[in-house]
Order: structure tokens, then C-alpha cells, then sequence
């Protein structure tokens, strides 16, 4: 079984016309409905959000050190998570210990650390909250699942896939306590006699079935070098791409260069498209000269770089993820290098557009950032490159209003 996305958007439409409920007296927008029950949300150029309205994004704690060489001193975060208690629990990638810090940033505890024995950590790739209120530790080179309670006492692990890492993981739990990972099949027809699926489990971690995960509908385009020692590819800068995640279940899926975002059931079926109308933006000679230092590696490595298939405009979209309350925020391309946040576009958990919102300082997409109880956390990194981990509230002038 596969997911496509190939005809998703050229389905025909059997009724049209969107509904007060369902997109607000203000919303310009329009919602159809395809006779597949496939809903289409076509979104303007235009906020809903008005000065009044509009959300604001407030850096309340930084954790994080240029020096020394305490446990905030970080040297890459390969994932992290909350609990209910606002605790931060940051993977440290070169360390493979989880270090746990307080709601007030204080270092509650270190957990793990680099080894094969129960416990230890070899080459973990995410962490995730299962169903029993524990967390999960996705350790491939240790072929196991690892589960620590929040008091971060080892508890037990599973095997899993070993071998093959993918990051960041494209895995978790969904709300009836299925577990999904990523698994390879035998494809004699794919590039290196393999494909990527990704597994879903039960509760008692038996395989039930998998699927693959969407595909670029058309040739996505690489910078390629083949040798008599090998294949290296790079993808060739501000071309359009398919971005994917796996959200309770559920596959979303960005078309980067058409602004198109798919919801999908685990067995294909489109659910949902959600598009918005955008202005192009050029690739500027900035934007070159960035892409070409980025590209340094595959140079030096024997590969040739031909600028004329480097596109003039950038895709809309770089990434999105989706925060606990079902909205979504779409990273736009940087208009600037210099621009010392990023902009999100924020659409509802219905797909109406509601505004672009900065945040007041740079954001990387990996580990992707959580919007959990009104606040964002994410991963940020200085001009030197150092990492911290971040926590901004988000100021809703209704949750303002109310007191909330």
C-alpha cells in the first residue's frame, strides 16, 4: 500500500461554497468539498489576524552557554521534549545523555549516557511520550527502544529496527497508544534496492501493516556524482520539494513550491488540501552565494555544480510542523540572511490562513519546534553557531482578554 499525492489535486468538484461555521464572517477565503469528501481550503493573501488580534511571541527562557562545562553547555540537541510540569528534556546528540532541566531552567537531573548496557545510549535519534506517560528513546545503533519514567529511572526496551538512522525520527505514538517507526523493504526497482515504509504497531509493539510515505509527484532534482566508488547526491538549492510529517496517525505533506499542504489517512486517502496564494521572492545574490558555500562539501568531493538549473525564485515554503492544538505553522523562505527571526504563516486547526507570525529569534526546524500550553519551544543558535533551547510565550489578545 502506498500514500500518492500525484492526482490529489486534480480531483473534480462536486460542491463549493464555504459556510459561516466553518470559515468565520471575516475569513476571504473558501472551503469546498470534493465528492471523494476530500475538503479543499483555498486561503487569499489576506490576514485574518488584525493589529487587535494578531499573536505575539515573548522569549521567556534561554537555556544554553557559550562556555564552560555544566550541563547547559550543549554540543547539539538531536531531539527534545515537555512533560506537564514544563520540565525541558534536551537530547544531547555528542554526549547521548537526556538532561532534564526545570520550568525555571535549572538542571534537574542527567540521564544515560553513552554506552550498550540497559540505560545507556549509543546513537539515539528521537524521543517521544508513550501512552503510559513514560518516555521513549529511539536508539537504532542499540537495535532497541529505550523507556525512562520521569524520575529518570531506566524502566525496560524493545527491540527495534537497527542499522539505519533517519533524522529527525519520523515517528511517535497516535492517540490509541499505536507506535509508528520507520522501516526499509526490498525494492529491486529503487535506487539502492530499497525502500522507505514506515510501520505501524500495536499496543503490545506487534507489526500491524505499513505504508510508504508520500512522494514528490514528478523528478525532484539533485546535483549527482557517480564513481567507480560510489553515488553522492546533493539536492540542487531553492528547488520545490515535498516535506512530510506523521502526526497522530496521519500523514501532512507540504508541496514546497505550489503552497499546496495535504492531510492524509494512513491508507492514502486525501482528507484535506489547504493552499494559499503568495508572492514569489527572488533568489538574490545572497541567497546564491549562501547555497554555494552550503555546497562546499559536495565540491571538494569531485562534484560539479551547474548554475543554470539553480531556479530565480524561491519555493514559499521551507517546513512546517503542527502544534497540540491541531494549527499549523508554515516557515516561509528567509527574505533576508540578516533577518534575525523567521516568519511563520499561521493557519487554524480548520486550514484558514490567519497571519504571518515573527518570532524574536532564529528558529531551526530541526528537532522541530513544539507549541504546547501557549508556549513555543524551539532550538536556536547564536552567530557563532552555539545551540540553545528556548521558551517563548505566545500572547493571544483573547487569552489576554480573559485573563487565561
Amino acid at each position: 500500500m502506498s500514500v500518492a499525492l500525484a492526482g490529489a489535486a486534480a480531483l473534480t468538484l462536486a460542491t463549493s461554497g464555504c459556510t459561516p461555521e466553518a470559515a468565520g464572517s471575516s475569513w476571504a477565503g473558501t472551503v469546498d468539498t470534493l465528492a471523494s469528501g476530500q475538503v479543499v481550503v483555498r486561503n487569499p493573501d489576506v490576514e485574518l489576524w488584525d493589529d487587535h488580534s494578531r499573536w505575539r511571541m515573548v522569549e521567556e527562557l534561554r537555556i544554553g552557554t557559550i562556555d564552560g562545562t555544566g550541563p547547559d553547555m550543549f554540543g547539539s540537541i538531536s531531539d527534545f521534549e515537555i512533560d506537564a510540569l514544563g520540565r525541558l528534556y534536551a537530547l544531547e546528540g555528542q554526549a547521548q545523555e537526556l538532561r532534564v532541566f526545570g520550568r525555571d531552567g535549572s538542571h534537574v537531573r542527567t540521564v544515560g549516557r553513552q554506552g550498550e548496557g540497559p540505560g545507556e545510549f549509543n546513537r539515539v535519534i528521537g524521543i517521544t511520550w508513550g501512552p503510559d506517560g513514560n518516555l521513549w528513546a529511539v536508539d537504532p545503533s542499540n537495535n532497541r527502544l529505550s523507556v525512562v519514567d520521569t524520575a529518570g529511572t531506566f524502566l525496560t526496551s524493545h527491540p527495534t529496527i537497527g542499522g539505519v538512522m533517519i533524522m529527525p525520527w519520523p515517528g511517535g505514538f497516535d492517540d490509541v497508544g499505536h507506535f509508528y517507526t520507520y522501516g526499509i523493504t526490498e525494492d529491486p526497482d529503487a535506487e539502492f534496492g530499497i525502500t522507505l515504509v514506515m510501520v505501524r504497531y500495536d499496543q503490545e509493539l506487534l507489526p500491524i501493516d505499513s505504508v510508504a510515505p508520500p512522494e514528490f509527484p514528478g523528478d525532484e532534482e539533485y546535483f549527482e556524482l557517480r564513481t567507480d566508488d560510489g553515488f553522492m547526491a546533493t539536492g540542487v538549492p531553492f528547488t520545490p520539494e515535498l516535506q512530510w510529517r506523521l502526526e497522530n496517525g496521519r500523514y501532512w505533506a507540504a508541496l514546497t513550491g505550489d503552497y499546496r499542504i495535504f492531510e492524509l489517512s494512513w491508507a492514502g486517502d486525501t482528507l484535506r488540501t489547504i493552499t494559499r496564494e503568495f508572492e514569489s521572492q527572488p533568489v538574490t545574490g545572497e541567497d546564491m552565494n549562501r547555497a554555494l558555500e552550503d555546497l562546499e562539501w559536495f565540491i571538494e568531493n569531485g562534484g560539479k555544480i551547474d548554475r543554470s538549473r539553480i531556479p530565480n525564485e524561491k519555493p514559499p515554503i521551507e517546513e512546517f510542523f503542527l502544534d497540540d492544538d491541531g494549527n499549523l505553522w508554515v516557515l516561509r523562505s528567509a527574505a533576508t540572511e540578516a533577518d534575525e527571526g523567521r516568519v511563520f504563516d499561521v493557519f487554524d486547526s480548520l486550514g484558514r490562513y490567519l497571519g504571518q507570525l515573527r518570532t524574536p529569534f532564529p528558529v531551526a526546524m530541526y528537532p522541530p519546534p513544539i507549541v504546547r500550553g501557549g508556549y513555543l519551544y524551539a532550538l536556536t543558535e547564536d552567530e557563532l553557531e552555539v545551540p540553545f533551547l528556548v521558551r517563548a510565550r505566545i500572547e493571544k489578545p483573547s487569552d489576554l482578554a480573559t485573563g487565561s
